[in-house]
């Protein structure tokens, strides 16, 4: 018998378990003799007292039938064997037994918690495991914890308990039990094998991916470039692909976005952050240290599966072949189908980078591949990424993928980064003169950002921003400010600056010149190119440079192309070992700067522009027109264009033409008849229809303005587009493009409009766009620090959408007395936020708040003046007492995923009431006490227990109320007869049990 099964037997369900524990105790009613205070423990026990109705015996047969449902669990591989189960159940019995004897009461008990309470129950019982082997003892804990947890939400549940002690002390242990089933899945089989692999491999996840290679930063030594993964990532928002809605308006930040997501799909630029992204996740679920809004991903094991070398193995891999394909070192250690009971469990996090790095052809297999893993592990958390272009939206949508955009940076973003790189700096320097001189850079380079937009505008994603610091610090603040320039002052920084000032010798008998590595380096990268490759074996690029040397006998002779290949590894600061045996480019942008760069050298212009029907050459193809000559760039560019001529493919037409456009960014010398070419072809791509088409047709960069249509020749939807499309490429002619959007009639053009103005600097954001949009039915979204002054400039903001911690007391200041008249504020993150007074917002009629739980008080709310208010995930057991203050409090919306919310105090002045929370008995509360003067009552209530009786009567109390109610998962209805069926409308959601879909009867006539 393995030992390592012990684990998953001891998996019991709630429902199951529940019953069970709950005969230990004394029934609550009629002459129980339980007051309503705190009681001891001892009296609350069903073997002795007044109310006893166990004997010893039958405590060792509830002990037994716990012992069989565990083992009933997994009866092909019993965790213990059969003739240690009795002795088990004694064990078990023996220690449940120390409650009739504890000298506490059940608040007490409450406050300790499950673990500790069973800690306490296992000391005064020491031996009760003396006789059990390693395999039982294991399996004791485990039921004795589950036990430990019933027992204590008994306590909770008692009619008598204190109200506040359960508001205080009963919290956490309320969403442990809701969340048990799930959370006890992944719970590492205790003692075995699994157990202790699974160790040794999360270990070796936070290591190996726990540091961040920071660009510019002691490139001259790796180990010194690599900085501690909580200091270097830099959390950026994501767009979520929601029908019908603008990526603008759905920003959230990482944590937001993926919060209570299975599985997602994520699209960003290359440098722009995903595999950061990816590998913060990893890290985080080897820590088991993921913030609160993503506490659903607590306890997961990671498989980062990197497509780029997946790629170069024949065939996707098998669970058990995750570890090898991804070059992981402990591959050849995990137990035997390890990885499929991780999946399997709803353990696992599988994280898999880079689908534009897998070729057209094969992504239908990869496709299926996702399909069947999904199929086969259901319960597994997936994040896949990819570059923009290399898949359609609702590429994997089938699969219930949710999709998001990582944006670019905003300003606010960049100058964060800007900072935290020099701070990185500092830590590596000692001497005061330098540090200052550190200090100044830093100060010099986010007064450049600001004031240059085209430089700006080259930061805002992590790799380029990172760039642009490492070369502003050492050509000491003199900066190329176009792509192209700043990619070759890198390599020169890289390849010889910085060995040179840091006199580390070269190896004898070679004479690396930066153009000798260059051309070397550039062969690899196309060989990787033409071969669709991201990385290759280490003897292939000894290969490439053996070829090369003889004509380089300046560098090295041929027998030296080991020695070559190892310099270039060590010190070139370009190439890297992914695992062992193999080379890849630090990012892939220098590789296609590179490959580029040979393309041309190498007249492969048609090879060039043939590729342009495939993703995968889309910034080759751009970064080869900025490298060839006048002629070569002419040439490139027409045979884009003949090439989309020739097709009758629309897609691949719109494809290549849009190539053409964004190529000419690197143009700096064109003929004029070429240009007007592209421009001719790039103008009828315009105007955009959907918000995919703006995300494409901005990559083609400023030349698209000169086309962009006026409001007043596009539908609403092409609007829409455009003005995406303007805002996404930015600029001083963007703003101006953007200002004749902001006075047509059509409100969702205006909010689009509004929506930019992460995109632009604030304050000319405000002078030249707010200041004459009609704000009316616009709802302005406030997202940085950097907005708050700009709106004093405007007379009214009807309707304010603050995220994050934007709600301070400078806000308040400048929107009293009476700018605002509508307030929603959304979380961007799980960190706590604290209200200031709202009473100097005279002219505040709705307030909402999203996420309430992330509000450290909010009694604040009690000196508002709206009108309207509406709560939303409250806190379990939140006190409401403070709403009794706002006496111009009409409406009321209030939601919890917790119990019905509702105040101590009446609240009179509330005329319409709207609740959406869990019904934990079987009553509906009494809301005509709570809320005596309602004339309208909304009621969305989901039964705790499923299927469980629900006694409506007590609406009959709210006499002159309409009142909506809609039931999910409950069972039988009681007491419609009481209800007035003209003002009472009941509607039952619910699921079936077999088929999991969703069902929806009508008990009385719905009111519509």
């Amino acid at each position: 018998m393995d030992p390592a099964s012990v684990g998953t037997t001891a998996r019991i369900a709630s429902s199951v378990a529940r019953p069970i524990i709950a005969r230990l105790f004394v029934k609550e009613g009629p002459g129980a003799g339980l007051v309503d205070k705190p009681v001891r423990v001892s009296r609350l026990v069903s073997w002795h007292g007044e109310k006893r109705s166990l004997t010893h015996l039958d405590m060792w047969k509830i002990a037994r039938e716990l012992v069989k449902l565990a083992v009933e669990t997994n009866p092909y591989e019993p965790p213990v064997a059969s003739d240690e189960r009795e002795a088990l159940a004694d064990a078990l019995a023996a220690t449940l037994s120390v409650l009739g004897e504890l000298d506490m009461d059940d608040v007490q008990a409450v406050r300790l918690g499950q673990a500790e309470l069973a800690r306490r129950l296992k000391t005064e019982r020491p031996d009760a495991t003396r006789d059990l082997s390693a395999d039982a003892a294991a399996l004791y804990d485990s039921l004795l914890d589950l036990s430990c947890l019933h027992i204590l939400h008994f306590f909770t549940q008692r009619s008598t308990f204190v109200a506040n002690a359960l508001v205080v002390q009963t919290r956490m242990l309320d969403e442990t039990l809701r969340t048990l089933d799930a959370l006890v899945d992944r719970i590492p089989r205790p003692g075995g094998a699994d157990e202790e692999f699974e160790t040794r491999y999360l270990s070796h996840i936070e290591r190996k991916y726990g540091k961040l290679n920071i660009f510019g930063l002691d490139l001259s030594d790796p180990d010194r470039a690599r900085w501690p993964l909580d200091t270097a990532y830099l959390n950026l928002e994501l767009a979520s692909e929601r029908a019908g809605g603008s990526p603008s308006a759905n920003r959230k930040r990482v944590e937001e976005a993926l919060s209570g997501c299975s599985r997602a799909m994520l699209r960003g630029m290359a440098g722009s952050g995903k595999t950061t992204l990816l590998q913060w996740l990893a890290v985080s679920a080897a820590q088991d240290a993921f913030p609160d809004g993503l506490e659903g991903l607590r306890g997961r094991v990671p498989f980062m599966l990197p497509l780029r070398a997946l790629a170069q193995n024949p065939g996707l891999p098998r669970p058990e072949e995750f570890l090898r394909a991804a070059g992981n070192i402990l591959h050849g250690l995990q137990p035997e189908h390890w990885a499929d009971r991780v999946l399997a469990s709803g353990r696992a996090m599988v994280l898999i980078d880079g689908v534009d790095e897998v070729s057209e052809s094969e992504r239908p297999v990869l496709r299926r591949w996702l399909h069947d893993l999904v199929d086969l592990y259901p319960r597994t958390f997936f994040l896949v990424t990819s570059r923009p272009s290399a898949v359609g939206t609702h590429w994997l949508a089938e699969l219930d993928f949710a999709e998001f955009n990582l944006l670019p940076m905003t300003r606010h973003d960049v100058d964060r980064f800007v900072h935290r790189w020099h701070k990185a700096v500092l830590t590596t320097v000692e001497e005061p003169e330098e540090r200052q001189a550190v200090e100044r850079c830093r100060d010099v380079l986010s007064t450049s950002l600001r004031q240059k937009y085209d430089l700006y505008r080259l930061a805002t994603n992590p790799l380029m921003c990172a760039l642009i610091c490492a070369l502003h610090r050492d050509r000491l603040t003199h900066l190329p400010e176009r792509r192209m320039e700043l990619y070759a002052a890198a390599l020169t920084m890289l390849l010889v600056r910085r060995d040179k000032e840091r006199e580390i010798a070269v190896p004898e008998g070679l004479a690396p010149t930066e153009e000798a590595q260059v051309q070397l380096l550039q062969r690899i990268a196309y060989w990787l190119i033409r071969n669709g490759r991201s990385e290759a074996a280490q003897a292939t690029a000894v290969r490439i440079i053996r070829e090369k040397l003889p004509a380089m006998p300046y560098l090295a002779p041929p027998d030296r192309a080991e020695d070559v290949f190892s310099f270039l590894l060590l010190r070139s600061g370009l190439l890297r070992e992914p695992s062992a045996g193999m080379v890849d480019f630090i990012h892939r942008t220098f590789q296609d700067y590179l490959g580029a760069k040979a393309a041309v050298e190498a007249e492969d212009l048609d090879l060039l522009a043939e590729s342009g029907r495939d993703d995968q050459w889309d910034d080759v193809i751009r970064l080869a027109v900025g490298h060839a000559r006048d002629g070569e760039r002419a040439y490139l560019l027409r045979k884009l264009i003949e090439l989309g001529d020739q097709t009758t493919d629309p897609r691949l037409r719109r494809r290549y033409h849009l190539l053409a456009a964004a190529a000419l960014e690197h143009a700096t010398t064109l003929a004029p008849a070429v240009r007007a070419a592209v421009n001719l072809r790039a103008s009828a791509l315009i105007p955009p229809a959907t918000p995919a088409d703006a995300e494409e047709l901005a990559t083609a960069g400023d030349i698209v303005l000169d086309f962009l249509p006026g409001p007043e020749q596009l539908t609403p939807e092409q609007a829409r587009a455009t003005v995406m499309t303007i805002a996404r490429i930015g600029g001083e002619a963007a703003l101006n493009q953007l200002a004749r959007f902001k006075r047509v009639a059509d409100r969702d053009v205006r909010q689009e409009v509004a929506l930019s103005w992460p995109y632009f600097d604030a304050r000319a954001f405000t002078e030249e766009v707010l200041g004459g949009l009609p704000l009316d039915d616009v709802t302005l979204h406030v997202t940085g620090p950097e907005q708050i002054p700009c709106l004093r400039a405007l007379e009214r903001i009807p309707h304010l959408f603050l995220r994050g911690q934007m709600l301070t007391p400078e806000l308040v200041n400048v929107l009293a007395p009476a700018k605002v008249h509508s307030l929603s504020m959304a979380r961007s993150s799980a960190v706590s936020i604290t209200l200031p007074s709202l009473a100097p917002l005279s002219g505040l009629r709705r307030l909402a708040i999203e996420s309430c739980d992330v509000v450290t008080d909010l009694a604040a709310l009690g000196e508002s003046l709206a009108e309207e208010l509406s709560l939303h995930r409250l806190p379990d057991g939140a006190d409401l007492a403070f709403l009794a203050q706002a006496s111009n409090l009409r409406s009321l919306t209030l939601s919890s995923p917790h119990d019905v919310p509702l105040p101590e105090v009446p609240l009179s002045q509330v005329t319409s009431l709207t609740i959406d929370g869990v019904l934990t008995g079987k009553q509906v509360p009494d809301f005509a006490g709570a809320f005596p003067s309602l004339s309208s009552l909304t009621l969305r209530l989901t039964c705790q227990s499923y299927q469980s009786a629900v006694d409506l009567s007590p609406l009959q109390n709210v006499l002159r109320a309409q009142v909506d109610v809609t039931l999910v998962d409950a069972g039988k209805i009681q007491g419609l007869e009481a209800l007035a069926a003209d003002r009472v409308a009941v509607r039952h959601e619910g699921r079936g049990r077999s088929e999991g879909r969703s069902r929806t009867g009508f008990l009385r006539r719905f009111r519509t």
